[in-house]
């Protein structure tokens, strides 16, 4: 029997503050290069410029898009989930829940049958056991192999991992609530850029929506195996002491000299801090050609 993730935790991570930073870190570094200029220059006005836009151009892949590779983005996707574990890490050491008492993920990725965590039907694409023995099999082998992360840097890894089995793994385990899925700005016709309440009920925990893939247990798991691969890259690399990241935005950080600071209190009720988020989701509402969490680049490609 897994242990299960506190619900004070999953309470925390289902407060709208907390749902709005996470979803506009990727929103806003995914779609940047495709966002037009008055929608660039608003978000720059209240501090939502990502230094490191994740996704480019590249009419080569199958998706029309790829990773980009030479400016820290995939540093700043390590660093900023690292530091919501760190983050849920100290709600649970105030917890004190002998079953859960730290963010610890996944040995191996569960294969297909796992009785813990089952892959809800249909079993096709993403979700099937043959994606599983082509696709997950051959990418935890490349992340763990010495030899791999030791030929590449810090947001190489990153970026790979991010747009291959991250995003496979949220789309292999998503399961849809009882309650639906989020209609996005299809809310309300006269008011798009506002998101009902229902959505913020903590039983809302889709895998798939970047506004409540955070609430779900399973994603401090899968999120617990890739920061294990950071320590890994490290040991690759012969470094024994704190890592020197270049990549460390986490979205705007609303005064707070450390990200774990601000995390923390997105948990709390601050009007400038909500008028903050209230603007960018009235900015970016309609704007974005990327959601999710999609698999792009060579790795759409293989098997």
């Amino acid at each position: 029997m897994i242990a299960k993730l506190p619900r004070q935790v999953i309470e925390e991570m289902a407060q709208r503050s907390q749902r709005l930073h996470h979803w506009f870190f990727h929103e806003i570094r995914n779609n940047w290069n495709f966002y037009d200029d008055t929608t660039k220059d608003k978000l720059e006005e209240i501090g939502w410029k990502p230094p490191h836009p994740a996704i480019k151009e590249d009419p080569s892949s199958s998706t029309g898009w790829s990773p980009i590779y030479d400016n820290y983005s995939g540093e700043d996707f390590l660093y900023m989930h690292r530091e919501m574990i760190k983050n849920v890490n100290e709600t649970l050491n105030q917890i004190h829940d002998p079953n859960y008492p730290k963010i610890e993920g996944w040995l191996h990725i569960p294969p297909p049958g796992d009785p813990d965590y089952p892959v809800s039907p249909p079993l096709i694409g993403i979700k099937s056991d043959e994606s599983f023995t082509t696709r997950f099999l051959p990418w935890e082998n490349q992340f763990t192999d010495p030899n791999y992360l030791a030929g590449v840097d810090l947001s190489m890894l990153g970026a790979d991992i991010e747009f291959s089995i991250h995003n496979a793994m949220h789309g292999r385990w998503a399961t849809v609530p009882a309650m639906g899925v989020r209609p996005g700005a299809q809310d309300d016709p006269l008011h798009p850029e506002l998101i009902s309440t229902q959505w913020d009920n903590p039983e809302y925990d889709y895998l798939g929506d970047t506004y409540s893939s955070h609430v779900n247990p399973i994603f401090w798991k899968l999120h617990g195996w890739i920061d294990d691969r950071i320590n890994d890259w490290k040991k690759a690399h012969g470094i024994t002491g704190e890592i020197q990241w270049k990549g460390t935005w986490v979205g705007n950080t609303h005064g707070h000299e450390h990200p774990m600071m601000m995390l923390k209190e997105l948990s709390l009720s601050r009007k400038e801090q909500d008028d903050n988020l209230s603007n960018v989701l009235k900015i970016i509402t309609g704007k974005g050609k990327i959601k999710g969490f999609p698999v792009i680049g060579t790795f759409a490609e293989k098997h």
